[in-house]
């Protein structure tokens, strides 16, 4: 992996430190440029150097992470929270994001969300929008879109073009309306269960993840399964299928 570049904004020196310690231990490929605890010392700082990956903190004591985001110059650099904020209502922000730490950061976890950075080194231009777009509405259950990275790219999606979710050990597959070939994310079905579920998804088998509005019909053959409207079939756990009656 080519040499990046990384700055980190917390409002607490010690964590800074932490994340510090951590880089120079586990990630020694990256030029660590500077950090800052406040959105105004950042802003001095990111508008003139140009950075690979920014470590931000979302809930600071008088701003948010995403107030930074707000004044970034366009493809500024890839984003990867690391924040103790972890509240249910941020689950549609950690899936447009590059990557999300929980404090205290867990080294193999931080080794992973560099190497990702790596491998989808070009700077998507919507990938702060999205951030943005996350953060405004999440609380209101009206996100529209979602981002899908796998090896190749960041896809950002329409969530009612999600016909349903595949689950492959920390794998999930995606099956999007008018498209053949799923988009496979290297994250669980688990993660994504929490999020989609506020947008009429239901998890009808312990591998599958189903959109609500793309059913076709319900077979009693073979055990019970779901005809979707791509015409893919997907079966229904005998535990789950009270669920069918809400559906």
């Amino acid at each position: 992996m080519s040499n990046l570049t990384c700055y980190i904004v917390d409002d607490e020196q010690g964590a800074i430190d932490a994340l510090l310690a951590l880089l120079q231990r586990y990630c020694p490929q990256l030029t660590i440029t500077g950090s800052a605890k406040s959105v105004e010392s950042a802003l001095v700082h990111l508008t003139v150097h140009a950075t690979d990956i920014l470590f931000l903190d979302i809930k600071m004591q008088q701003e948010t992470g995403f107030d930074l985001l707000k004044q970034l110059p366009a493809n500024s650099a890839h984003i990867i929270f690391v924040t103790a904020y972890d509240e249910y209502g941020v689950q549609a922000i950690k899936f447009s994001a590059t990557d999300y730490l929980l404090k205290p950061v867990i080294p193999e976890e931080l080794i992973a969300a560099v190497y990702k950075v790596g491998q989808h080194k070009s700077i998507q231009a919507e990938q702060i929008a999205m951030l943005l777009q996350s953060y405004q509405h999440q609380q209101f259950n009206t996100q529209k879109r979602i981002a899908l990275a796998d090896q190749h790219e960041v896809r950002y999606v329409l969530i009612d073009h999600i016909i349903c979710c595949k689950a492959d050990n920390s794998y999930t597959s995606f099956y999007l309306h008018n498209e053949i070939r799923p988009v496979v994310v290297s994250k669980s079905i688990a993660d994504y269960e929490q999020i989609l579920s506020l947008y009429g998804f239901v998890r009808i088998h312990q591998s599958w993840l189903i959109n609500k509005n793309h059913i076709d019909s319900f077979k009693k053959a073979d055990g019970g399964y779901l005809m979707m409207n791509n015409k893919m079939s997907v079966p229904v756990s005998r535990q789950r299928k009270h669920l069918l009656k809400d559906l």
